[in-house]
């Protein structure tokens, strides 16, 4: 089993780091390995435990589509989701937030990859592709969720 965590502090109050990063909607704009999000059921709202989204990405070089199903979804708190059976591969990501001012947010996503077949072989190599990936996203998302404070919205808001 891979696992990848990491933390980044945004100058941001923890309900907007929540509302934005469990909104699968909006992880193209900070995820670079996803291209566009659908939801199994589109109705607008963030997506509740239970529900799913099909996310198409783009990694190694191959574009696919991965299913996801939420599995945990603590406002302000905790968000996860996992792939369903039809992924690719077994993964579960889980986003976790605290507040650390009254401005302020620690957002800790950590994802647990378990890589069969070919992706067994590389695991280490897999490991620090994820945990390098991993930073540059949350170098993005700290990038737009802070440009807010200067009136600059994230690209694809409205």
């Amino acid at each position: 089993m891979i696992r990848v965590e990491a933390s980044v502090e945004i100058n941001r109050p923890v309900e907007e780091v929540f509302s934005y990063t469990s909104n699968p909607e909006n992880f193209p704009q900070w995820a670079a390995t996803v291209r566009e999000v659908r939801q199994d059921a589109p109705g607008g709202d963030p997506l509740r435990e239970g529900e799913r989204f099909t996310a198409t990405q783009q990694a190694l070089g191959r574009r696919f589509e991965a299913p996801f199903e939420v599995i945990d979804y603590e406002p302000n708190r905790r968000y996860a989701h996992r792939g369903t059976e039809e992924h690719p591969v077994p993964v579960t990501m889980v986003f976790a937030y605290e507040p650390v001012s009254s401005e302020g947010t620690r957002f800790t996503p950590r994802i647990e990859v378990e890589p069969g077949g070919f992706f067994g072989l590389v695991g280490p190599v897999l490991e620090r592709v994820i945990r390098r990936q991993m930073r540059t996203n949350l170098e993005t998302l700290k990038d737009l969720l802070e440009g807010r404070e200067q009136g600059r919205e994230p690209v694809g808001e409205e």
